[in-house]
């Protein structure tokens, strides 16, 4: 029988998986549990791709599998990964090992010395440790990029998370330069089911804008936590700002002008009664690059706010 049948064998039959010789040390996940993880990481296998896989990339370390789904054309991608890393299923040593639940037998036969899981993933902690030690990693408990502490610490890369960290204050200052005090609006929506979707923090975009010392309506400000609140399309006024931000998923076909369509739907001719789309800013971004878990998105985000507020006059920043 091959080692990788052995594996699965294993793995069917309840039975926990023996660890390889390895150093390993005490870690304490997201889910309050004392994990015995391998000190240097060598074959790592990540169960989300934006929030778990990018920032592994980002730090430099290649995982042996990850979480994928299929996009509209059906093929099985990981979120953020191509536009922000590079890296795909298709041109890395990454195997795709399910989405949610995770396929086990995938996993196993990966052999891998550790594995990440978040809260969304479906298969239980219990199953998968059977398989390797495994660490809950949970951004949504902590706000954004506070996974990277994380998984600098468990793959030993503090160091390129340093200089990350660095990168990004450096474009947070461009933004707080350009602002200068002034008192700058903005807003984030999203249009979901015929009803308009906002988050007090929406991902790496709300981070930048908040950072930089942005405000945001009453409407946003009263979400409390990190959930998803819905609006009718008789509240979108109370969104409107200096200037709005809305996402697209291309990945999923709904681009701008499918957006745009779902808008008018939801509250018709908005465009007249909102300051920011009256007056050109209105800004469409893409959801992937918005909402990874990512320093490269996040300086694609400062990029993008910097232009906006510099090529679009704002009220409050004339003269």
């Amino acid at each position: 029988m091959t080692a990788k049948l052995l594996i699965a064998a294993a793995l069917l039959a309840g039975l926990t998986l023996p660890a390889l010789a390895q150093e390993t040390r005490s870690f304490t996940d997201d889910a309050g549990r004392i994990v015995e993880v391998p000190v240097h990481p060598l074959r790592i296998v990540s169960l989300h791709d934006s929030s778990l896989t990018v920032p592994l990339i980002e730090l430099g370390v290649i995982p042996v599998g990850s979480f994928g789904r299929p996009g509209a054309d059906g093929q099985t991608y990981m979120r953020g990964a191509a536009t922000l890393t590079g890296a795909t299923f298709e041109n890395s040593n990454i195997a795709y090992v399910g989405g949610s639940p995770a396929d086990l037998e995938a996993i196993a036969a990966l052999e891998p010395d550790l594995i990440l899981t978040s809260t969304f993933q479906e298969v239980p902690v219990e199953q998968l440790e059977k398989i390797a030690p495994t660490v809950v990693v949970e951004d949504n408990m902590r706000g954004e990029l506070a996974t990277f502490e994380d998984i600098a610490e468990l793959t030993g890369t503090q160091d390129r998370l340093t200089t990350l960290k660095a990168r990004y204050e450096g474009q947070i200052a461009q933004i707080r330069k350009l602002i200068d005090g002034k008192d700058i609006t903005a807003s984030i929506i999203l249009t979901q089911n015929g009803q308009i979707a906002a988050w007090n923090t929406y991902g790496v975009l709300g981070k930048v804008l908040r950072d930089a010392g942005v405000t945001f309506p009453e409407i946003i400000e009263a979400i409390e936590g990190s959930e998803r609140e819905l609006f009718s399309g008789e509240q979108l006024q109370a969104f409107d700002a200096d200037v709005m931000f809305v996402t697209y998923d291309l990945a999923r076909d709904d681009g701008p002008d499918v957006v745009m369509d779902e808008l008018n739907t939801i509250a018709p001719g908005f465009c007249e009664f909102l300051f920011a789309c009256s007056n050109d800013q209105l800004v469409l971004l893409p959801r992937e690059d918005a909402v990874a878990r990512s320093y490269t998105a996040l300086g694609l985000m400062a990029e993008a706010v910097l232009v906006t507020l510099t090529s679009t006059p704002l009220k409050q920043m004339s003269p």
